[in-house]
């Protein structure tokens, strides 16, 4: 395949990183997926991105665009505070942009994902998108007019991290004490999962965990889309906390649209629509006129808007050099 036309997004994730291929006109030509493992280190990491890369036959240079799951600095173009402290404070896209030849852009997750999507939506061409990516953690992200809008930390600020839960039972992987991510993450889910199935050894739940004792997120997701009532009690609850967190962004963002993207947006346009509803009994009424929706991309945001940002940065540096 010939340079120019191609870029490469790279999504990093806590428990894997998705590598894309990405086309000019935004869509997904190839894709590996790169598994996490707690203890690997920063240089085996970085090694399994670029064989990864490699896999793909495309010509050189190429551009990379890299969405990190935390705080980025932009000038250096490393990240912070992420779920994957291997990388934090790494130099990996001038570690890439080396190999490969090409430029290089990194964004936070949840605005790559934004980006991706406003791409794809009316109320992010014109209006103010907000997309809240469902995953490991919790990302949020707003473009306005498409483009992103950036508080702190190179990003939105932390709305992922809105404080819910007053007795602070649990904490996110940052240290949040009952933050939103604490209690309906994929990450939450699968302790919630995990706790029920050890005390209820004969339900559906308990019959999906594996050999460590744990209940995955998507095993919830399965069974909840099968109508098994445990694990709809348990989204139930991801739900209701959801909904109290859009009827904040609402106050403060009053965003045209929110998109549900990420793993968790496998539960589909039933999910969002419940949290509508709640959303809805607990938001401020001039504020509650807004569209709730899936991201159309789904799990692929992160990965195709940070190649559509690196491929833009790419043709941006060529027509100043004309």
């Amino acid at each position: 395949m010939t340079s120019g036309q191609f870029s490469i997004g790279v999504d990093i994730g806590g428990g894997s990183t998705k590598i894309g291929l990405i086309s000019s006109n935004g869509n997904l030509v190839d894709i590996r997926r790169v598994a996490m493992k707690s203890d690997q280190g920063t240089d085996e990491i970085i090694a399994a991105y670029i064989a990864a890369i490699e896999g793909m036959t495309v010509d050189r240079p190429l551009p990379i665009g890299v969405a990190y799951p935390g705080h980025v600095d932009h000038e250096t173009k490393s990240g912070l505070n992420s779920n994957v402290p291997a990388l934090d404070g790494k130099p990996l896209c001038e570690i890439l942009g080396h190999h490969f030849g090409g430029p290089t852009a990194l964004l936070n997750d949840a605005d790559a994902a934004a980006y991706a999507e406003s791409l794809r939506h009316q109320e992010g061409l014109t209006g103010r998108l907000l997309l809240v990516t469902l995953g490991t953690g919790i990302g949020v992200a707003m473009t306005v007019k498409g483009q992103a809008l950036v508080i702190a930390g190179g990003t939105l600020g932390d709305p992922g991290h809105l404080s819910l839960d007053p007795s602070g039972k649990y904490r996110c992987r940052q240290g949040c004490a009952g933050c939103l991510e604490s209690l309906a993450s994929a990450e939450a889910i699968e302790r919630e999962a995990s706790e029920f199935a050890a005390a209820n050894p004969e339900s559906a739940l308990a019959q999906a965990m594996d050999v460590s004792g744990v209940v995955a997120a998507s095993e919830v997701c399965r069974l909840a889309l099968a109508n098994d009532p445990d694990a709809n009690g348990l989204v139930g609850r991801v739900e209701d906390w959801l909904a109290m967190a859009v009827a904040s962004w609402r106050a403060v963002y009053h965003p045209d649209l929110i998109c549900f993207g990420g793993g968790l947006s496998v539960l589909g346009k039933a999910f969002v629509e419940r949290i509508h509803a709640k959303a809805d009994a607990r938001s401020l009424p001039f504020v509650s006129n807004n569209r709730l929706a899936l991201a159309l991309l789904g799990n692929d945001a992160g990965m195709i808007g940070a190649g559509m940002k690196a491929l833009h940065t790419s043709q941006l540096q060529d027509m100043t050099h004309v």
